[in-house]
């Protein structure tokens, strides 16, 4: 799940915006798709790569430490207290 927040989606995501921005103007047009090769590709690319980076500096530098110890959620009288660092 890790590799598919962090990497694939940020690698991903623009792209797929492209496809759907895309659709959605040669149907504003009237016309059809344009054809794949005629993109802005080496952008996409590039853009995909900058946020799979940015990602990975953000979650590396976030959230708790390495010397934290997780508490599981827990049933107490009836009632769930979630789970914690601590």
């Amino acid at each position: 799940m890790r590799i598919l927040i962090q990497v694939i989606l940020p690698l991903l995501a623009p792209i797929v915006a492209y496809f759907i921005w895309s659709y959605w103007d040669a149907r504003r047009r009237g016309k059809g798709l344009p054809n794949w090769e005629e993109g802005k590709w080496f952008w996409f690319i590039l853009l995909g790569i900058a946020l799979s980076a940015a990602s990975l500096v953000y979650f590396s530098t976030t959230g708790s430490g390495t010397n934290t110890k997780y508490t599981s959620p827990q049933l107490e009288n009836g009632k769930v207290v979630p789970g914690k660092h601590k």
